[in-house]
């Protein structure tokens, strides 16, 4: 009887294409999205309290994502 041995196989590394959002940023990139689209809707209602604190989140999340970027903790 034979033993047969299973090579043990690791995934191949995959390389961000050019022009991509890392998957580290993916997150901080869709709440500032979402907040500043909210902002914008408060906006067209009058309500500039409430604009002005989603601006701020948006600012906030742009701001997580360039900390990340320049290699600091998030």
């Amino acid at each position: 009887m034979t033993a047969t041995t299973t090579a043990s196989r690791s995934a191949a590394p995959i390389q961000p294409q050019p022009g991509t959002i890392p998957t580290a940023h993916l997150m901080p990139m869709l709440a500032a999205f979402n907040a500043c689209n909210l902002a914008s809707f408060y906006l067209e209602r009058g309500n500039v309290a409430a604009a002005r604190r989603k601006l701020v989140q948006a600012l906030a999340s742009v701001n997580q994502v360039h900390t990340c970027a320049q290699g600091g903790a998030a």
